[in-house]
């Protein structure tokens, strides 16, 4: 599974949703890029018909195979059914997770996935929905479909070393809660950000960590704070892969980091939302 065949993926949903007589769509996928192929679903699909991603940790000839169960209640969760404004979801043991938060955060157990810092958006309990709380939902202008696959955005996992050879020709990194400076990291990092950030490209500062997100915090050269005034485009709550594919998706129809910025800040190109100081 790639970002392109995830936007494929989700482009089949959307144009399927088009058609009269299918009110809603449960799609089956692999637990790995679950949470990823949901998130690209969430920014793709202009429909506003429910739409449940769900997949099962164990094989089905494995004893307490999930698929079934979670194949059941993404279809009960479609026919209750779910509010538009929850954009995409994802079902995994009767939970409901916002495509945007979901996080995998066990390679093994059934019970693999959550939502750090918000947790779920609902539960499915027998015949009936419980909801917690509606999430903001991303989405993109429909101009962008032919132009998006072809966006591109690095991925620079930080290992505190080599800052020029890493930086050069990369469009992200990530580190820990909004600092790219210290004992950890070489003086280095900082002027090579800068000359990405001269040369018009795009950078997103994410974090290795599952919660807390990336602020602007730290005045310090290299602080986030001081990163975020240099130009550096901060990742707030979102995981470096989810970050990656938003990267992805705004590039696909912009180039400007400004608008880039937007994306990141507004969960969308244009029009900038009411009352927002663009």
């Amino acid at each position: 599974m790639t970002p392109e065949l995830m936007f494929r993926l989700a482009k089949d949903v959307d144009r399927a949703l088009a058609q009269p007589h299918v009110p809603r769509a449960v799609v089956l996928h692999g637990t790995d890029l679950l949470v990823e192929s949901a998130f690209m679903a969430d920014l793709v699909i202009e429909s506003s018909k429910p739409v449940v991603y769900t997949g099962s940790m164990r094989f089905f000839s494995e004893v307490g195979y999930d698929g079934i169960r979670n194949l059941l209640g993404g279809i009960k969760a479609c026919l209750l059914p779910l509010p538009p404004e929850l954009g995409v979801v994802l079902l995994m043991t009767d939970r409901l997770f916002s495509a945007r938060e979901a996080v995998k955060i066990n390679s093994l157990n059934v019970d693999a996935f959550e939502a750090p810092g918000s947790g779920p958006v609902g539960y499915v309990a027998g015949d009936e929905l419980s909801l917690t709380r509606r999430p903001m939902s991303m989405s993109f202008p429909s101009s962008c479909e032919d132009r998006n696959q072809r966006g591109d955005g690095g991925l620079l996992p930080w290992n505190g070393r080599g800052p020029d050879r890493l930086l050069q020709g990369k469009r992200r990194g990530r580190s820990g809660g909004g600092r790219v400076r210290g004992r950890e990291c070489p003086p280095g990092v900082v002027p090579g950000l800068a000359r990405l950030i001269g040369d018009r490209v795009p950078v997103v500062l994410t974090t290795r960590c599952v919660d807390g997100g990336v602020w602007p915090m730290y005045g310090y050269p290299g602080g986030g704070a001081e990163l975020e005034r240099m130009g550096v485009i901060l990742g707030g709550r979102l995981t470096a892969h989810k970050a990656q594919i938003l990267l992805m998706a705004a590039l696909g129809s912009t180039r400007d980091p400004d608008q880039v910025r937007r994306v990141f800040k507004w969960g969308h190109l244009w029009p900038a939302p009411s009352g927002s100081p663009d």
